[in-house]
């Protein structure tokens, strides 16, 4: 029987897993889902910002689990920056994947597009801007871009697995370290700023397992720790990670002598 059980999912299905692990005393390793924040401080390169936050969001549809669902623009930046995003967001092509053209090609199943298209829906009923609402045609989602989210809507909590972003202004960074926390997800992010070591400092007060400076949130590499926290999982992979993970330690002892006992 393993003693190990490494799973990579939903987390509905990754609890279950840890519940029944734990009984049988076996250890999980957890990839779970994510809802990762990308911040753009006042400072940031914008065109960089712009440039990695879509990426961020529509690489494969949206449907990877360290996809960036909010971008965190602070106030005097947020409008130059939305204007930016949504037109570099309009030129996306939708379409079928074999066409070389093509940057967005269709969700997984009609059910995730119908359950992403509510949520869309109740974001605009609670209060979201819509900045760019694409149509939907069974499972080729165009991209929307809902502006104005506070992090109390459905859409800013949800991990939304499809090309739907929401853009959230912030007027400190006390407030965007809070708002980029305000999730029971925390599995990566990323922060713009020209102040490197500044940005690697606001990095440490997410809790969330990776966070890239001016980079996108979706990076994967063979030799570093892979790996999330409170709802995105446990556990870390790849390179010396997955092997203590996946191995664990015995003590081999020889006497070659004797010992003196006390009794």
């Amino acid at each position: 029987m393993p003693s190990v059980i490494s799973f990579t999912g939903s987390t509905e299905v990754g609890r279950h897993i840890a519940e029944v692990a734990g009984r049988n005393l076996k250890k999980p390793i957890l990839e779970l889902g994510g809802n990762s924040a990308l911040i753009v401080l006042a400072d940031a390169d914008l065109d960089l910002a712009v440039d990695a936050a879509v990426f961020s969001r529509f690489t494969h549809q949206g449907q990877i689990c360290m996809s960036a669902n909010r971008v965190l623009v602070h106030r005097d930046v947020y409008p130059r920056f939305a204007r930016s995003y949504v037109s570099k967001v309009r030129s996306l092509r939708v379409g079928d994947p074999r066409d070389d053209g093509t940057v967005l090609g269709p969700l997984i199943n009609r059910r995730q597009s119908e359950a992403l298209d509510r949520l869309v829906r109740q974001g605009i009923e609670e209060g979201a801007l819509p900045l760019l609402r694409g149509r939907v045609n069974g499972t080729l989602f165009e991209p929307v871009v809902l502006g104005d989210v506070t992090t109390d809507m459905a859409v800013a909590q949800a991990e939304l697995f499809g090309p739907v972003v929401c853009l959230m202004p912030f007027d400190t960074e006390e407030q965007a370290v809070a708002m980029a926390n305000d999730t029971p997800f925390g599995l990566s992010g990323a922060v713009h700023t020209r102040d490197l070591d500044h940005g690697a400092e606001l990095a440490k007060r997410l809790d969330t397992g990776m966070v890239h400076v001016n980079d996108t949130s979706i990076d994967d590499q063979p030799l570093v720790a892979f790996g999330g926290e409170k709802n995105s999982g446990y556990g870390r992979l790849n390179g010396e990670w997955s092997l203590h993970e996946f191995t664990t330690h015995q003590w081999i002892s020889i006497n070659r002598g004797r010992r003196r006992y006390p009794y």
